[in-house]
């Protein structure tokens, strides 16, 4: 009796060992996949994140191919990604660039299960166009024109003839008056303008608004010295996006103009005063400012405000 009972324990023992054995493995190979699935999880975020970065970087080299390619390259590199990694299409007529990256990576626990190793690959694409809708506008119009970079402009001006009768380049952006038109000149009108709209224009020189509007913008400025033409920083208060209208809309008194493209100014000042009331800034060519709604469109018209966007 008592050796039944001894072989009826020992046979327990190997039994429970024997489980215990199975357990363990599964509990290996279960960690081990963890640690490779974690592994290639970050490998394909590395090659994500390259290819956003150089996708975006060769966008904003367009209508260059060769030039968005080489900068694609670059940004590749930078972020680790070799030339045999990678592939870069460019398509100039959609204004658009896709970046691909491939990678093999090695399991390291997942071996024990008999796996070797993985791919992983990551793509993006990126557009680049002129801004075709956008927020934050100052209440001023610039007549559809070609802009050259640098050169003074009149954003406002006087007498009222040199638009038309009543005009003086001001617009009224939701709301007419003098207390709507100095807010949206210091903060910008927090609304959406598109590529299309009809905007109404404010009539009246409004001097006492215009002079203080400017004054806040230019003394809002932080840098030290101020920022010029040649040395400025984007999101400067100085510089103002400004919608551009088609002239032939324009008619006399308080009228519609319709909205044909957006360009960026940097602020010179308010001159004159009464009905001599002026404003002048620099045209320059930059991206919209941080925290402003926009969108592009490759096929429209370029006036110097353009950006670089991920569509994929």
């Amino acid at each position: 009796m008592k050796k039944i009972i001894g072989m009826m324990l020992k046979d327990e023992r190997g039994t429970v060992a024997l489980l215990a054995a199975v357990m363990m493995a599964g509990m290996l190979g279960m960690a081990a996949m963890t640690v490779d699935v974690g592994k290639i999880a970050l490998e394909k975020a590395r090659l994500k994140a390259a290819c956003d970065a150089a996708a975006l970087a060769a966008a904003r080299e367009l209508p260059s191919g060769d030039s968005a390619v080489a900068k694609a390259r670059e940004y590749l590199e930078y972020n680790g990604v070799s030339p045999e990694e990678a592939s870069i299409a460019v398509d100039i007529g959609q204004g658009r660039v896709t970046v691909e990256a491939r990678r093999l990576v090695n399991y390291s626990f997942a071996k024990v299960l008999g796996l070797e190793s993985t791919w992983v690959s990551a793509r993006s694409s990126a557009v680049f166009g002129a801004v075709s809708a956008m927020s934050g506008i100052v209440p001023f119009g610039i007549p559809d024109q070609v802009l050259e970079f640098g050169r003074e402009y009149r954003l406002k001006s006087a007498p009222a003839e040199e638009y038309s009768p009543g005009n003086y380049g001001a617009l009224a952006l939701e709301f007419r008056g003098a207390s709507s038109y100095e807010n949206n000149l210091k903060y910008g009108y927090k609304g959406f303008i598109r590529v299309g709209d009809w905007v109404y224009t404010e009539t009246g020189n409004m001097s006492g608004p215009t002079e203080e509007g400017v004054s806040y913008r230019l003394n809002a400025c932080p840098h030290y010295p101020k920022c010029t033409v040649d040395h400025y920083d984007p999101n400067c208060p100085m510089i103002m996006m400004v919608p551009v209208f088609d002239p032939e809309s324009l008619a006399g008194g308080r009228t519609q103009v319709r909205i044909v493209g957006f360009a960026a100014f940097l602020l010179k000042g308010v001159e004159g005063s009464g009905g001599e009331n002026v404003v002048t800034g620099y045209f320059l060519r930059t991206i919209p400012q941080d925290g402003l709604k926009f969108n592009i469109d490759p096929s429209q018209p370029n006036y110097g405000l353009a950006a670089a966007r991920l569509i994929e």
